[in-house]
C-alpha cells in the first residue's frame, strides 16, 4: 500500500553491554555457525525497561523536530516474543511501559502485537491502516523490548544459526512531517509453516506454565525432518519476495534505488539464505556488521538498526531504506521510508558498538 501522509516522528534503541563472543561460555563450533562477533547482553535490565529506555530516547527524538509540545501517542502496541521478556503472566506489559515513559492518562489504548519478531515491522503496515482509517487518531507509539538467557535461553545455543541479543527499541508514527516518510507498506503470511516453531510438542493441559529450557532446535528438527529444510527455503523466499516487490511497486521504486535494506539479525548463513538470497542483494546493502555485534533481539532489529544509520550520518534526506520484518508463523513484511531529516544532536543516541562501523561507500544512493 501506497501512503500519502505518514511520517516517522521519533526513533530509539536501547541495549545492555556488547560483549565479545569469545568471552561467552561456548563451543568454537556455535559461534563459527552464526559468524557472530558479540552479542547485547542486559544483566540487570528487563525487556520492558529496554523499552523504557528506547522510548524515552525516541520521544527525545521527536523533540528535535517538532516545535510545541509533544502529542501524547492515540495508540500504543508493545512487542515481546520470549516469555522471560514479558515480566509476569496475567499483566500488561504495554500499560507499565507507558506508565514508566510518564505519559498521562488519555483518549486510545495500549496493547501488544504478537507477530513475533515481525511485531514492530509489521506493527507499521498496521499503524498505516489503522491512521488512514481513523481521521480521529493521530500518533502511534511502538515498543519492543527483549531479555533471553540462560539457562531457559541460552544467547548462543538456543536456536539453530542465530545468536540472540537484549535490547529494546521504540518508534513514532503520525501525520506531522519528521525524520523520514512512511512511502508504502506490504505483508504477507504463509500460515503453513506454523508447525516449523511447533514440532511435535503438545499443547500444555489447562491450568499449567511452560517452565524449563526452551527447546527451539528440536522442535524446528522435527519439523524439517518430515518436510526439507529446502521446502522451508522456498516457502520464505515465496514471503520476501511477495512483499518486496509488492511494496517497491507501489513506492514506484526499484530495488537499486534503496539506499539500505534493514534485516533481521541473523547469523550468516540464514542471512544468506532466508533474506540475501531472495532479495537478490549483497550484503554491503545491509547492517550485517552491525547486527552481528547486537545479535537477534526479536522484533527490534530492523528499529535499532534505523537508529544507528540516523544517529551515525549513515543516511541523508532523500534516501530510501526498507525495513524487512520476518516473524514465526510466518509472517513478512516491508516499509519502505524516505528520509526527510538527519538532526546532529541525534548522535547521542546512537546503539554502542564494540568495533568500529563505517558505512561503505560504494553502496548506492
Amino acid at each position: 500500500m501506497h501512503w500519502q501522509n505518514l511520517h516517522l516522528r521519533g526513533v530509539g534503541a536501547a541495549l545492555g553491554e556488547i560483549v565479545a563472543v569469545d568471552d561467552l561460555e561456548s563451543s568454537r563450533t556455535l559461534r563459527d555457525a552464526t559468524s557472530q562477533r558479540a552479542i547485547s547482553i542486559a544483566r540487570e535490565s528487563t525487556g520492558m525497561d529496554l523499552a523504557v529506555r528506547a522510548g524515552r530516547n525516541a520521544l527525545a527524538s521527536m523533540a528535535m523536530t517538532t516545535t510545541g509540545p509533544l502529542p501524547a501517542p492515540d495508540l500504543h502496541f508493545h512487542a515481546a516474543i520470549w516469555r522471560g521478556s514479558r515480566g509476569i503472566d496475567f499483566w500488561s506489559r504495554a500499560a507499565y511501559v507507558r506508565s514508566r515513559l510518564g505519559l498521562p492518562a488519555g483518549r486510545g489504548i495500549a496493547t501488544e502485537l504478537n507477530a513475533m519478531s515481525n511485531s514492530l515491522v509489521g506493527g507499521i503496515d498496521i499503524s498505516a491502516r489503522v491512521l488512514a482509517g481513523s481521521p480521529d487518531l493521530d500518533t502511534v507509539l511502538l515498543t519492543g523490548g527483549e531479555t533471553f538467557g540462560p539457562p531457559a535461553f541460552d544467547h548462543l545455543t538456543a536456536d539453530h544459526g542465530i545468536a540472540y541479543g537484549d535490547g529494546g527499541s521504540a518508534l513514532i508514527l503520525g501525520r506531522h512531517p519528521g525524520l523520514a516518510r512512511i512511502v508504502a507498506t506490504s505483508s504477507y503470511t504463509d500460515p503453513t509453516l506454523e508447525q516449523l516453531h511447533r514440532g511435535n510438542h503438545r499443547f500444555l493441559p489447562a491450568g499449567t506454565t511452560e517452565l524449563g529450557i526452551e527447546r527451539i532446535r528440536e522442535r524446528k528438527r522435527e519439523y524439517t525432518d518430515v518436510v526439507g529444510a529446502a521446502s522451508v527455503a522456498r516457502r520464505n523466499h515465496d514471503g520476501v519476495r511477495a512483499v518486496i516487490d509488492e511494496a517497491l511497486h507501489d513506492a514506484n521504486l526499484d530495488l537499486g534505488q534503496l539506499r539500505w535494506v534493514l534485516l533481521p539479525h541473523y547469523g550468516r548463513h540464514l542471512l544468506d539464505t532466508h533474506c540475501l538470497q531472495p532479495l537478490g542483494i549483497s550484503a554491503d546493502r545491509t547492517l550485517c556488521r552491525a547486527g552481528d555485534q547486537w545479535g537477534h533481539i526479536g522484533p527490534n532489529d530492523q528499529i535499532i538498526g534505523l537508529t544507528h544509520l540516523l544517529t551515525r550520518g549513515a543516511v541523508a534526506p532523500g534516501d530510501h531504506v526498507a525495513l524487512l520484518g520476518i516473524g514465526i508463523g510466518m509472517t513478512w513484511t516491508v516499509a519502505i521510508l524516505r528520509i526527510d531529516a538527519v538532526a546532529p544532536t541525534l548522535g547521542a543516541l546512537a546503539p554502542p558498538l564494540r568495533w568500529h562501523w563505517q558505512a561503505p561507500a560504494d553502496v548506492p544512493s
